[in-house]
């Protein structure tokens, strides 16, 4: 769906891990596994579970990235080992719901070790929804990564700050389609998130020396937003699709952006299991394909007991 959606309210229970507004009845003994084989050697890895009804719900959830095995030189480039480096975050989420109001707290820990380095940090997500009593529409707000580093790399490093993000996204689905529309504005902190790159530059000034290329006000403004648009087929299958400008416009080459900033995928839903493939293509050279598999952990204790 793009990379980004902070108000898609459905069964899928990843998805308070973008907003923790969105845990709802829906999602209630959901659990989830997710992995993404991204590029060179990293791996993505995920857990995800949530325990909901109509007036509140919690959730649990673990990240992990594995960079993999690198090799260790000296200054002069001679060998002396190999070291690993990953990152890892724990997420809990507690939400309340009167009326049409959600609202969402989500406390997160996060840390990364990089050979004998490591670096901790705490962040909180703070999110609302509001939900149309009678029509599939929903409207929400979300703020994300709000911290601070409790321990860097070196005492000597910078603090560097955490990846703060306010958005504010809308999904609605017009009573006679079977299309479900999403638009979700990101980085609203920040008015200018426009990169110039130099390397793109297809002018000289008079001495010679290359021109960026300067950014429009229409192009910054797409910058911040994602969309994405979900076909209905049936209510056990949904194919998606999903475009991010910002990732087209970063990631392009010189050549051409080709396929970066698009996305796509599909959810199979069974009573009480999903299987869901998405692809989002990342930059001009290929894509990441994102894998998950969730149950119903409330039905197996049940066949079970019985």
């Amino acid at each position: 769906m793009g990379g980004a959606n902070a108000s898609q309210r459905d069964f899928d229970v990843n998805r308070w891990l973008s907003n923790p507004a969105l845990l709802n009845a829906g999602t209630n003994r959901y659990a989830s596994l997710n992995y993404v084989p991204m590029f060179g050697q990293i791996r993505h890895l995920s857990a995800v579970y949530a325990a909901a009804d109509s007036a509140q719900g919690t959730g649990g959830g673990v990240q992990y990235f594995d960079y993999g095995t690198f090799q260790e030189t000296d200054a002069a480039g001679n060998v002396l080992g190999t070291f690993r480096a990953s990152e890892y975050a724990a997420t809990t989420a507690h939400s309340r719901t009167r009326g049409a109001y959600t609202v969402g707290v989500a406390v997160r820990l996060v840390g990364a070790n990089i050979a004998e380095y490591s670096s901790y940090a705490a962040a909180v997500d703070v999110g609302g929804l509001w939900q149309h009593p009678r029509h599939d529409w929903t409207v929400a707000l979300v703020v994300r990564n709000a911290g601070l580093v409790l321990k860097r790399f070196a005492p000597d490093a910078d603090r560097a700050p955490l990846p703060l993000d306010v958005q504010i996204g809308t999904t609605f689905k017009p009573k006679f389609m079977p299309f479900r529309f999403s638009i979700t504005a990101h980085h609203l902190h920040q008015p200018d998130i426009a990169y110039d790159d130099p390397a793109l530059a297809d002018n000289l000034d008079a001495n010679g020396n290359p021109v960026a290329q300067r950014v429009g006000l229409a192009d910054k403004v797409a910058r911040h937003l994602v969309i994405g648009t979900e076909l209905v087929l049936a209510k056990a299958f949904h194919l998606r699709v999903g475009y991010n400008h910002l990732v087209r416009q970063e990631m392009r080459l010189p050549g051409g952006s080709f396929g970066a900033g698009f996305s796509f995928g599909f959810l199979l839903k069974t009573k009480n299991l999903q299987l869901g493939y998405a692809r989002f293509y990342q930059q001009p050279a290929g894509g990441v394909s994102y894998l998950t598999v969730s149950g119903n952990l409330g039905a197996a204790i049940r066949r079970k007991k019985s």
